[in-house]
């Protein structure tokens, strides 16, 4: 590509990267290309649309809020704790915090994590509050309009006191988790094994 320049034979001038945006570009061919602008985001499905961390724990889709995950690794080497339930895996060191690790394939009894795709360790919440949850493979990006809202019937009993929402992205149900309700009942279910 190059600038135009009016006299003939010349080379073009150099242009800065931000001059030559503005300005547009020629192909070799000598066919314009129209300069790119930026147009404002408008209308009720870009105003409504929002963003979540979608995740896999065997065949349920679920997903969070960015603000919600704080971190994503590889899964850490984790210690048992004494007398904890089969759900909770243990304790990790995650950067000098301790941080309880749980599995949530084995806490909702019959979801079993996917063979094919490699377990991560997506912590939820921040500081003290975090706590980390056992994924299959690696996070998505979702975005999702208010038009794409399903029915919250289907979700399963199981799910239904902290799912928020359930969404119909690209022909796939994600159920929106509410972190907090769900961190709220691992503690009542770690109190109830003391």
């Amino acid at each position: 590509m190059s600038a135009t320049n009016s006299s003939a034979g010349q080379p073009p001038a150099p242009l800065s990267p931000v001059s030559a945006l503005q300005r547009g570009f020629e192909l070799e061919a000598g066919v314009a290309i129209a300069p790119i602008t930026a147009q404002p985001l408008t209308g009720a499905a870009v105003l409504g649309a929002q963003t979540r961390q979608g995740f896999i724990v065997g065949s349920l889709h679920l997903m969070v809020p960015y603000a919600v995950g704080s971190e994503l690794t590889e899964m850490p080497r984790f210690y048992r704790l004494p007398n904890a339930p089969y759900w909770l895996l243990g304790m990790a060191n995650l950067h000098g915090a301790l941080v309880p690790v749980f599995d949530l394939g084995k806490y909702w009894i019959g979801v079993e994590h996917s063979s094919l795709q490699k377990p991560m360790l997506l912590v939820l919440g921040h500081g003290v509050e975090a706590a980390g949850v056992v994924i299959d493979g690696l996070p998505q990006r979702l975005r999702f309009g208010s038009d794409e809202v399903a029915d919250s019937t289907i979700v399963p009993d199981f799910l239904t006191s902290c799912v928020s929402r359930t969404v119909l992205i690209g022909g796939q149900i994600w159920f929106d988790l509410d972190s907090n309700v769900l961190l709220s009942e691992f503690e009542r279910g770690l109190g109830a094994t003391q």
